[in-house]
């Protein structure tokens, strides 16, 4: 076993031993490095709405054993509806050449709840005739609002050893816990390791520190929804805390004069 590393430099003649080292090596970085990691969004794939278009971010995407690159955005058109609709990606392999498997990624919003085992979710919404959808948030409870909102919270995400969340949630989740007084040292440790690590974070780390804040026992199986609501609840526990200890503070430093 030999690992071939050509030397750019003048007047060179790469030969093909070569350059089939460098396709090797391109391939297989890529799928060692996802190896662990469950089928899904991998990185990237920010969702943002602009006008009339969803536009899908570029990012790494594994189906199956193969990771698959968007180098580009997309952009699909919606419509309003009076009920709810879903951006789904699906997945395709093509095998009819005889010098390549190529593997198809097609975009498109659909009112059906059901899915095929190659669709794969990126957001839902409820958009009403009149209104606006829109992809910023109010505040951490406001990723769950029914109407005219982009949810991520049901997009599927591959982390190492199973499907996790969206770290557009995670991220966000951090950040108020960050802004916060009140947030002990746990809620800080677990908000920097948040901000700090690339991609996702695996459902097992999340439902670990839920488990241990909140002292209520959750499972591995435990859905995104579930998932996300503790998180919340986590938020507003925060908050609450953080008021009472504002109130606390405020009555030590009162003067009193006789």
């Amino acid at each position: 076993m030999q690992n071939l590393y050509p030397l750019f430099e003048r007047n060179r003649i790469l030969k093909k031993e070569l350059l089939w080292s460098l396709r090797d090596y391109s391939f297989a970085h890529i799928q060692l490095e996802y190896q662990e990691y469950d089928q899904g969004i991998l990185r990237g794939y920010e969702i943002k709405v602009r006008e009339n278009d969803l536009v899908i971010g570029p990012g790494i995407f594994k189906y199956g054993n193969f990771v698959c690159l968007q180098t580009e955005e997309e952009r699909i058109p919606y419509s309003p509806k009076e009920q709810l609709q879903y951006l789904r990606m699906k997945v395709e392999i093509d095998r009819t050449s005889q010098d390549y498997i190529a593997y198809k990624m097609e975009y498109y919003v659909t009112t059906d709840e059901k899915k095929e085992e190659n669709e794969f979710e990126l957001c839902r919404f409820h958009l009403r005739s009149g209104a606006r959808l829109r992809d910023q948030y109010r505040d951490f409870g406001d990723m769950e609002t029914e109407y005219d909102t982009v949810c991520l919270i049901y997009s599927e995400w591959g982390g190492l050893g199973g499907k996790t969340l969206s770290p557009a949630i995670i991220k966000y989740f951090a950040k108020i816990v960050l802004e916060s007084e009140n947030s002990q040292l746990e809620d800080r440790s677990f908000a920097y390791l948040c901000l700090t690590q690339p991609g996702t974070i695996p459902a097992h780390v999340l439902i670990s520190y839920i488990s241990n804040r909140s002292g209520i026992r959750m499972e591995i199986e435990e859905n995104n929804q579930l998932i996300y609501r503790s998180m919340r609840s986590i938020i507003e526990e925060i908050q609450k805390g953080g008021e009472k200890s504002a109130g606390i503070r405020k009555e030590r430093h009162r003067i009193l004069v006789d």
